[in-house]
């Protein structure tokens, strides 16, 4: 293994974990927003900003570290070896564009609508539970992050599997 084959790999394997690592905690987060709810706005700022700055970013980066890897083994995308890359690439494009285009969105949404929640319980009289378009967007966020989620297992198992396609 040559040394920049090397350090594109490790900037490959350690990039995927610390870019995408983060993203399973926000079932965590949004479990315990459910469960304390005047803690809404913080858990969609925190969201956010991991998004924006850790996981969108590091997305872009493992891109580039990706097509690195493919040039530096001068890959044949077109040889059964490595024609697995052509689907894991597809994944990751449609992974990125959502993240960017929708999730993203979505995320800036939720902070939008919990910055005008009042602090404490609702008002007595008040209906109980968040309000309406607070649970339509958690809603998005949390199928949008499964889609993002199921994505990125797949491209993991054809990284580690590299199915002869």
């Amino acid at each position: 293994m040559t040394p920049l084959l090397a350090l594109f790999l490790f900037l490959h394997v350690f990039g995927a974990i610390v870019t995408f690592g983060p993203s399973f905690v926000f079932p965590i987060i949004a479990g315990q927003v459910r469960k304390d709810p005047q803690h809404g706005h913080f858990a969609a700022v925190l969201g956010h900003v991991i998004e924006t700055r850790i996981i969108i970013p590091g997305a872009i980066v493992q891109g580039i570290t990706g097509v690195a890897l493919i040039l530096i083994i001068g890959a044949d995308l077109t040889s059964p070896a490595f024609r697995w890359l052509i689907p894991a690439i597809v994944l990751y494009l449609i992974a990125v564009g959502f993240a960017i285009t929708v999730q993203r969105a979505n995320a800036e949404k939720m902070v939008e609508l919990t910055s005008h929640m009042p602090p404490g319980p609702p008002p007595a009289g008040a209906p109980a539970g968040p309000p309406p378009e607070i649970v339509a967007t958690g809603l998005a966020l949390a199928r949008g992050g499964q889609l993002l989620a199921v994505l990125l297992v797949l491209i993991v198992i054809l990284m580690v599997t590299k199915p002869t396609i």
